[in-house]
């Protein structure tokens, strides 16, 4: 009986005892990483329960569990782990790829797909990536990090609008991409806090972009931002940055004494008298005008999440000084998304709001370089400044650019609202709908304040203005989206099927209205308020345009080995005439894989890891043109005669085609993906042709029919083809040292295939002259002109030069020092006809590597990318080198003077120039080559050093952008891309509305990049 009851004490105490060690609970910290960089979002479960946690942002997690607890680490993509305490409240991981490689989830479109299932051609970007762009534009960090993804922006200006252009140029309207964030559909993504976004992904060709349609023509790019992790506490992260932009390129231009010389040599070579006086003035424009700013950059985010929800809220505010005078750009963003499972039912709200503010310089390379004989300041003038007196110096005049963006205030504000709720119900097992509805409000204010000022008496047009000038433009447009769905998924044996039906309205509403005014009571009078009497000039107008659609597509799998996609969307656009049913086209995709490496006969010990073959066709379209363009317009401007007496009236002065339609684009592509080496090595490899027919172009019609416009019709056809490899390294052996290796790669072949009549891009001079071309069978945009040979030494090898042998007139105005020009023809006169092609702005391919490493608490990673065979038109060598006004550049100074300096490339300084040495030719024409050093950034994790068990991370970096360039281009940055929209590059600031890929590697003086210095903290509690 005593046994007994000593049985059941020592049960009762053994039992208690073990009770309180497994009751033990401890909080353990730590961040979970890759080879790359900190992972977020990766769930942490205490093994045999419900209690888990996720990596904030930062990779960084807290959870409270028991001492002897095991603590499992799972992400997509990434080999789960499961590891004992053993008495750590401390425990940093490094998750390594899975052994399927591709299993990795990418978003498609109204969906997401496992990679290793995905047919068509998608490239991603994860939030490590974005975050190491230090920019106003997380676009930016595209740039040179997905093959056949080409980013381009007009200049360094902040702020500046980017173009991205996805496997080449295949409009002659708008060949940019459309964007979706969160599900809703917007038109740029330069409104984003970069460090909101969890993932880019790029659809790329027809089959993986079908399901957009008529908007995807051009791809699709997918951005998802962060909404927080269910089943963590509150989490707050800080991230600081501020630095300086810095000038990283000067160009030599003449000096006040080098200038006067310059002006007299030229006069005695027009057999003018050279006796212009030095006026000791020697003001460095460029010193002035160049110079360098500070960024800030502050940020704070707070996440978590109950059981079943999860939230993130997130603030930033953004200010950046440009290097170039009078340019300035602040950002403010905040955004709150979150998620709610309510059973079957899941809503996930967002909600962001932005507001940018730019000071604009638009006087920089405008035109003309600022004489060096004109003072800084002019306190006697009116406004302050001066300019150049063409009686003083030759005749020579010019503005003064400098004092302009001084004078002049160039404002704009722009306020943004980015809303979208995306609503799933699972009616039954496998069976979902929903409903996804978004807003995109944009709020826009333009505000152009020129003052009273008198510069000089020379160029009044510019340099006089005896009345103030106010323009004041207010835009406001709302766009919404609508999209309900269903998808049925369904797993039965060895067959998978994902069906997805669906419909989307799209609504833009766009309304503006412009004022102008002159002549208010005092130049501190900045807006219209309550002076009518002074408005000039008004303008605006509203703009409906809707498109509807319906969409379908299923995915089908059989033993995860072959794989089947089919897409079918079908559009009608509110921007083409209902007659004929013109506004509506069906846009068929289908495309199939063989995950080779899941067949039972694949050796186990193969090369490759996992292998897939992938090809499709598809078709897609574009209506992205203006609204309205089938209608003919009256012109309110168009005055009658009565008797003698002019009165106001209406006429139709520009003819329209009303039978215009969507651009068609035809896309067949093969690509291939693998992983070898363990995994270490993944690829992916792609072949594509796309053909765009039906594109919209200007067709010339005749003067008879009373109009001078050409008409827009779709009469062009444009081929796009090209290879494109990326491929990604990791290593890590176990030790301190892991790093990871990117390579891209894509080349570009493209050719305008069908025009009507050739067409040319803006002009260079005041003459018109234009220095690119658009005809059949040669690449979009390519340089047109004439090439040189050198230049005339002497009278006797113009006598003697058999290209002008049959000229006369030409021999008769040729002096030496002019250009000696190609007579391609052969016969003996030198004419419009010897003029060829001297190059395209389209690369023969562009590359890109990254870099990722990590020692220990330090990280490091670099980002180079680079284009190869392209050429630029370099506009600024006509007004630095040949036009009356402005300076020049230093190289003129080597400029042939006969029996002087005879031994040289540079021609003659004369003015005029019958010879013609300023006309386009390849004088202008460059290699626009280049490989960069577009980010470093060394980084040190200060956790460990900090202790404090209130600190799950702190981390402090430094990053530079723009470190190097190496380039054969002469010009400030050889990353030109196209003109901005409106302006076309137009000479002086003419703006002659040409379109931007008209404009497209033509340097019109673009303000140069900045190299930017950054230092940075980021800490999460």
């Amino acid at each position: 009986m005593k046994k007994n009851h000593l049985k059941r004490l020592l049960v009762l105490l053994v039992f208690a005892f073990s009770t309180s060690v497994i009751a033990q609970q401890v909080t353990v910290t730590g961040n979970v990483s890759d080879n790359v960089g900190v992972l977020p979002g990766v769930n942490i479960v205490e093994k045999g329960t419900t209690n888990g946690v996720t990596t904030d942002f930062d990779g960084n997690y807290t959870i409270s569990v028991d001492a002897g607890a095991t603590l499992v680490f799972s992400y997509i993509g990434y080999t789960t782990q499961e590891i004992l305490l053993s008495g750590r409240t401390t425990l940093n991981v490094t998750l390594l790829e899975d052994a399927q490689a591709l299993d990795e989830v990418v978003i498609v479109g109204f969906g997401s797909q496992a990679k290793v299932d995905v047919t068509g051609a998608i490239s991603q970007i994860k939030q490590q990536e974005i975050k190491q762009i230090v920019n106003a534009d997380p676009t930016n960090a595209l740039q040179g990090r997905l093959a056949g993804v080409q980013v381009e922006s007009g200049g360094g200006q902040p702020g500046a609008p980017t173009n991205v252009i996805v496997r080449g140029i295949s409009s002659l309207t708008n060949t940019f991409p459309l964007y979706v964030v969160d599900g809703t559909i917007v038109d740029d993504i330069s409104r984003i806090n970069a460090k909101d976004i969890i993932d880019i992904q790029v659809l790329k060709d027809a089959t993986s972009a079908a399901i957009y349609g008529t908007r995807a023509a051009n791809g699709v790019i997918i951005v998802s931002t962060n909404r927080g992790s269910a089943n963590t506490g509150p989490k707050i992260s800080i991230d600081i940055r501020g630095g300086v932009n810095t000038v990283g390129r000067t160009l030599d231009f003449l000096n006040g004494p080098q200038f006067v010389d310059f002006l007299n040599q030229r006069a005695a070579n027009e057999g003018q008298p050279a006796n212009i006086a030095d006026n000791g003035v020697n003001t460095d424009f460029q010193d002035l005008t160049l110079n360098s700013g500070i960024i800030q950059d502050y940020g704070f985010n707070i996440s978590g999440g109950g059981e079943n929800s999860s939230y993130y809220f997130s603030a930033n505010y953004y200010d950046e000084e440009g290097i170039v005078t009078s340019t300035d750009f602040q950002r403010f963003n905040v955004r709150f998304n979150s998620r709610f499972n309510l059973g079957k039912l899941t809503v996930s709200p967002s909600f962001a709001y932005n507001q940018r503010n730019l000071d604009q310089n638009p006087f920089f390379g405008n035109g003309t370089f600022t004489a060096p004989v004109v003072r800084a300041e002019a306190p006697e003038r009116l406004g302050g400044f001066e300019a150049i007196d063409s009686n003083l110096f030759g005749g020579s005049g010019g503005t003064n650019n400098y004092a302009l963006a001084q004078l002049v205030d160039d404002q704009l504000t722009e306020r943004n609202i980015l809303a979208n709720v995306n609503t799933r119900y699972e009616i039954i097992e496998g069976l979902t709908v929903g409903l996804n509805i978004g807003v995109d409000y944009r709020n826009t204010y333009i505000n152009v304040f020129a003052p009273t000022f008198d510069l000089s008496p020379t160029d009044q047009q510019d340099n006089l203005n005896e009345l103030n000038d106010l323009t004041e433009n207010r835009g406001e447009i709302i766009s919404t989206n609508i999209e309900p769905t269903i998808n049925y998924k369904k797993s039965f044996g060895k067959h998978d099927i994902d069906v997805l039906l669906g419909g989307a309205r799209q609504e833009i509403d766009n309304n503006s209205l412009i004022i102008q005014a002159e002549g208010l009571p005092s130049n501190n009078i900045t807006n219209v308020a309550s002076f009518a009497d002074q408005i000039v000039n008004s303008g605006g107008g509203r703009f409906l345009s809707r498109i509807f659609s319906v969409f379908g597509r299923v995915n089908y799998k059989f033993d995860d080995k072959y794989l089947f996609t089919a897409i079918v969307r079908r559009d009608a656009s509110s921007r083409f005439s209902a007659e004929g049913d013109f506004n509506n086209i069906v846009l068929p995709a289908f495309s199939a894989g063989w995950v080779i490496s899941n067949e039972s006969w694949w050796p186990e010990d193969s090369l490759f890891n996992t292998l897939k073959i992938r090809a499709g066709y598809g078709e897609l379209a574009s209506q992205n043109i203006g609204d309205f363009l089938f209608q003919s317009v009256l012109n309110p401007s168009s005055n009658v005669s009565f008797n003698n007496t002019t009165a106001g009236g209406f006429a139709i002065t520009s003819l329209v085609d009303p039978n215009i339609s969507f651009e068609t684009a035809q896309s067949t592509s093969v690509g291939i993906d693998g992983a070898l080496l363990d995994n270490r090595l993944t690829f992916g490899a792609d072949y594509y042709v796309r053909d765009n027919n039906d594109v919209l172009a200007p067709v010339e019609v005749p003067s008879t029919t009373g109009s001078a416009e050409p008409v827009t019709q779709n009469a062009a056809s444009i081929r796009n083809s090209g290879f494109e490899l990326q491929a990604n390294y990791n290593h890590d052996t176990g030790g301190n040292f892991t790093f990871n290796v990117g390579f891209t790669f894509a080349t570009f072949d493209n050719e305008l295939t069908e025009l009507p009549n050739p067409l040319v891009g803006p002009s260079i001079d005041e003459e018109g002259n234009t220095p690119n071309r658009f005809e059949v069978g040669q690449p979009i945009g390519f340089f047109f002109g004439f090439r040189n040979d050198g230049i005339y030494r002497s009278q006797a090898e113009i006598d003697s030069d058999p290209g002008v042998a049959n000229d006369p007139e030409r021999r008769a105005i040729l002096q030496p020092g002019d250009f000696r020009r190609v007579d391609i023809d052969g016969n003996g006169i030198i004419n419009n006809d010897d003029r060829v092609n001297l190059g395209s702005p389209i690369p023969d391919f562009t590359y890109g590597i990254n870099f990722n490493g990590a020692y220990k608490n330090w990280d490091f990673g670099l980002n180079f990318n680079g284009v190869q065979g392209v050429e630029i038109f370099n506009a600024n060598l006509f007004t630095g080198t040949f036009f009356l006004d402005g300076n020049k550049f230093g190289f003129v100074q080597d400029s042939f003077v006969l029996g002087q300096n005879e031994n040289t490339n540079i021609p003659r300084a004369s003015l005029p120039n019958a010879a013609g040495n300023q006309l386009p030719s390849d004088f202008y024409v460059e290699d626009g080559s280049y490989l960069r050093l577009r980010t470093l950034e060394i980084g040190y994790n200060l956790t460990d050093a900090i202790d404090l068990p209130w600190v799950s991370f702190a981390r402090v970096f430094y990053n530079m952008q723009n470190v190097f360039t190496i380039t054969d281009y002469s010009g400030y940055d050889p990353e030109v891309g196209s003109t901005q929209n409106g302006t076309g590059g137009g000479f002086f600031g003419n703006p002659n509305n040409t379109p931007p890929i008209l404009g497209r590697g033509i340097d019109f003086g673009a303000q140069p990049r900045p190299r930017t210095f950054i230092l940075g903290l980021q800490v999460s509690f």
